[in-house]
């Protein structure tokens, strides 16, 4: 029986897709290392409790920025580490110190402030912003997340930022709070499911292949769509147009995807189409399975079963993807009557040739 190999493209392919999936996986991780982005868990929360009248405060990124806005008439300064004016609200907008040292401690990269800066030094305001609201990041929210904790602790510490409004001293102040991680648990679901589908693939039945592949996909799809909601819906402090627009391109794709699988109209190059946008999601929001707060607009558990859902049907849905990829196509038989196309009657026709030469020189007799 002839052994028949595959395709040497299919085989390149086949690396193609493996090396795509490792830049899938590797590129949140890398983007991470520059610090808190749109955190989507943490283990420590600022929250607030104590807002001056005519301020609404919020918390942004767990414990990262703060985010204020101020009512019309009003002038507000915000105080930075060593007591100077670093942000003022007046109805002329708001307005930066640039002789501040939070001014330059906020700058990307950092940068060390001169140790000459303090409350006695001349401001230098910049506008930055028309309107009454603006948000930055202040390291008073999260200082308290580099101090041990006993055993159970929840509660951290206090936090205050200090604020003049209307030349009167006061404060925005809150607490900050502590999640232990969650358990380990959540990521055997994954390892359950590659190995439940590495089981059926041993099976070598084409059609099942086909049918674990729809599942898994289907499954993707929608967990896709759910953490991309709880994502996009979760504000900063506000939805904003941008997430809006991601949000809807995300439901398209997801949508999009779910009618090939119920139309049938996919091949393994679709399957890893969903595979790597459902692992590149779960990928995403990785440490909503690693820290204890849920910064989603979600409740933590289903936050982390969607999570779980992208990873495990996107990471075993790679398996039969590369199993198609791999295996030769078939072409099906064309039935008596049909007309041939234009390679197969020319392969007939080379097949026919052959096998006359082969009869004209059995029958040469020898010399």
């Amino acid at each position: 029986m002839e052994h028949r190999r595959s395709d040497p493209r299919q085989r390149s392919r086949a690396a193609a897709l493996l090396a795509s999936v490792l830049a899938v996986l590797i590129l949140p991780a890398t983007a991470a290392a520059h610090g808190p982005v749109d955190p989507a868990a943490t283990s420590y929360l600022a929250r607030v409790s104590q807002v001056p009248a005519g301020l609404d405060a919020k918390v942004v990124d767990g414990d990262q920025r703060m985010w204020l806005r101020v009512e019309s008439g009003q002038t507000v300064v915000v105080l930075d580490y060593r007591g100077a004016p670093y942000l003022r609200f007046s109805r002329a907008g708001v307005e930066v110190n640039q002789s501040s040292a939070m001014y330059y401690l906020n700058q990307v990269p950092a940068q060390t402030p001169p140790a000459s800066l303090g409350p006695n030094t001349a401001p230098a305001w910049s506008r930055v912003s028309g309107g009454r609201a603006y948000g930055w990041h202040d390291g008073r929210l999260h200082a308290l997340a580099t101090t041990a904790l006993s055993p159970g602790t929840r509660y951290v510490g206090r936090w205050t930022v200090p604020v003049r409004v209307n030349g009167h001293a006061t404060a925005i102040a809150g607490g900050v709070f502590y999640a232990p991680d969650p358990p380990i648990v959540w990521f055997w679901p994954i390892v359950v499911a590659v190995a439940c589908v590495l089981a059926a693939l041993r099976l070598r039945r084409p059609e099942l292949d086909l049918r674990v592949a729809r599942g898994l996909a289907a499954a993707a799809l929608i967990a896709f769509a759910l953490a991309g909601a709880g994502q996009q819906l979760h504000g900063r402090p506000f939805v904003s147009v941008g997430q809006v627009i991601v949000l809807a391109l995300s439901f398209a794709f997801a949508a999009w995807g779910l009618r090939r699988i119920v139309l049938r109209r996919h091949g393994w190059f679709t399957f890893f189409i969903i595979a790597a946008a459902a692992i590149w999601e779960g990928a995403s929001l990785i440490t909503v399975l690693l820290d204890g707060f849920v910064l989603l607009a979600l409740p933590a558990f289903i936050a982390r079963v969607a999570v779980v859902t992208c990873l495990a049907a996107g990471v075993a849905l790679l398996a039969p993807v590369f199993a198609m990829a791999e295996r030769p196509e078939h072409r099906p038989r064309s039935r008596p009557g049909s007309r041939l196309t234009d390679a197969e009657a020319r392969a007939k026709a080379d097949a026919e040739a052959e096998r006359q030469i082969d009869g004209a020189q059995a029958w040469e007799p020898s010399a």
